[in-house]
């Protein structure tokens, strides 16, 4: 049972799997009930030692969240529709159906392909550097585009190709979204990405001053992707303010 348990590890740890529940929480909140809501905390506290993957019972469910079975079911039922997860069925040694596991499921369109590979190793960026990207330079970033922004994926928001258009290549919008994307991977924040679009609006506009300025001596993608890591590094440590249960933080030892 184990062994099956690890081939339907559906993240690759415990990070990736929080940024998906909270993903789908942050869309769907709203509309859930109070007692789907509790169902889907417990699933997702159960399913951390092997990340996406829950083998906890209906019955255990039912115990730990104080909620009827039908409550339980429907609400499994629910997040099933939605695409949140899916039951598969455990086979006993002696070939008769077990239990279902229940298996939280990675976003079927990734909304942002940078993700795929948030689990590799990065380095730590402590100046205003990243990896290397393609050097933009703005005085001919007006010129004519090759092909439209209408051409670029659709989870890069609108808001951000709209402010970026004017200053950069197709080419390199796509490569600043992706500056976002590695920033914000690197913080443990509250929401999806596209919350903090003005807070993303704000650090481009501010690197555009510079670039204008001549302070900017690397590649403006660099710094753009620097400014954006201490952008979330603020907006994190605003919401553990923010938060009442972090009340006694530990800022010294903060990661």
């Amino acid at each position: 049972m184990l062994q099956e348990i690890r081939q339907l590890q559906s993240f690759p740890n415990k990070n990736s799997l929080d940024l998906r529940v909270r993903a789908f929480l942050y869309h769907h909140k709203a509309t859930l009930s109070s007692g789907a809501l509790h169902v889907l905390k417990f699933i997702w506290r159960h399913s951390v030692k092997f990340p996406g993957v829950s083998f906890a019972k209906i019955e255990t469910i039912m115990e730990k969240t104080s909620r009827s079975r039908s409550t339980v079911i429907r609400a499994i039922n629910l997040f099933v529709a939605k695409g949140l997860m899916k039951r598969v069925p455990a086979v006993r040694p002696n070939g008769k159906r077990g239990v279902n596991f229940l298996v939280i499921l990675p976003q079927e369109t990734d909304p942002c392909p940078w993700e795929k590979d948030a689990e590799s190793d990065q380095p730590e960026v402590n100046t205003m550097e990243q990896a290397p990207v393609q050097k933009t330079d703005i005085k001919k970033a007006a010129s004519k585009q090759v092909m439209d922004t209408d051409y670029l994926p659709a989870f890069i928001p609108k808001a951000f190709i709209e402010l970026t258009k004017p200053y950069l290549q197709i080419t390199d919008i796509y490569a600043a979204w992706g500056s976002v994307a590695r920033a914000y991977r690197q913080m443990k924040l509250n929401y999806p990405v596209d919350h903090y679009i003005d807070v993303i609006n704000k650090t481009f506009k501010q690197a555009i001053f510079l670039q204008k300025q001549g302070a900017i001596k690397k590649t403006f993608l660099g710094y753009f992707y620097g400014g954006m890591k201490n952008s979330f590094t603020q907006v994190g440590r605003k919401e553990i303010m923010d938060d009442p249960s972090n009340l006694y933080y530990d800022w010294l030892h903060e990661s």
